[in-house]
C-alpha cells in the first residue's frame, strides 16, 4: 500500500478510521483506479458515507467494489480490512445468493429496495452465524445519469429478533403449562412447545423424577 495523493487526502479527511485507512490504499491497483480520476458522483456519495454515523456501504462500478464507513465495520467482523476495495460478491459469497438478486434488482429497476429483519447466514468470525438485518439498497447515478453504484444503509437486528423469539417461546411455555396439573401433562406440553423452538433449542430432554 502507498499513501494517496493530495486529492485523496482531502477526500478521506474527516472520515474516521476508515477514512484514514483509505488514505493508505493504492487505489490505482484496484478497478476504481487512482483517486484523482474518481468521478464527482463517487466522491460525493463516499463523503456522505464516511461522515455518517449510520452504518453505510457503497458498492461502485461493474465489480461492486466496496467502500464503507466506521459504522459498517462491525457488520464485517473478520472480513475487515481485506473487505475494503474487495468486490461485493467475493466478500459476501456466502450470502450473495440472497442479497445478489436485490443488488441486481436495483440495477435493473433503478429503484430502492427495502428488507426488514432479513435472515442472513453470514460467516464473519470463522463460522456460520444466524444474523438479521434491516436494510435498503439505493441506486447512485453517475454523471451520465446511469446507475454506477448502490448505497447500502443497514442496521443489524440480530439481538432483537432472537431475543423476541426466545421471549415468545417462554411465554408460550408458561401459557401451555399453566392449566396442566400432572407432571406427565406438563412434560408433554413443554415438549410440544420446545419442538417448535428448534432454532434456539435444537436438542431438549425432559426428566420426570419419581
Amino acid at each position: 500500500m502507498k499513501a494517496a495523493g493530495e486529492t485523496g487526502e482531502r477526500l478521506f479527511t474527516g472520515g474516521g478510521e476508515l477514512g484514514a485507512l483509505m488514505q493508505t490504499v493504492d487505489w490505482a491497483a484496484t478497478p476504481l483506479g487512482p483517486v484523482e480520476g474518481w468521478p464527482q458522483s463517487l466522491r460525493t456519495t463516499l463523503d456522505i458515507c464516511l461522515r455518517s454515523a449510520f452504518p453505510m456501504l457503497l458498492w461502485w462500478g461493474p465489480d461492486a467494489i466496496q467502500l464503507y464507513n466506521d459504522g459498517y465495520r462491525p457488520v464485517l467482523g473478520d472480513k475487515h480490512p481485506r473487505s475494503l476495495g474487495q468486490s461485493g460478491p467475493e466478500c459476501w459469497r456466502e450470502i450473495w445468493p440472497v442479497i445478489g438478486p436485490l443488488y441486481d434488482e436495483v440495477l435493473r429497476t433503478q429503484r430502492s429496495t427495502w428488507s426488514e429483519d432479513l435472515l442472513l447466514l453470514m460467516n464473519r468470525a470463522g463460522f456460520e452465524e444466524e444474523t438479521y438485518f434491516t436494510f435498503s439498497y439505493s441506486p447512485v447515478r453517475d454523471e451520465s445519469g446511469g446507475i454506477a453504484g448502490v448505497l447500502v444503509t443497514c442496521v443489524e437486528t440480530t439481538g432483537r429478533v432472537i431475543g423476541e423469539r426466545r421471549v415468545a417461546t417462554l411465554k408460550e411455555l408458561a401459557a401451555r403449562c399453566a392449566d396442566v396439573h400432572t407432571p406427565a401433562g406438563v412434560a408433554a406440553a413443554a415438549a410440544e412447545v420446545l419442538a417448535g423452538a428448534e432454532n434456539d433449542l435444537p436438542f431438549s430432554l425432559i426428566y420426570l423424577l419419581p
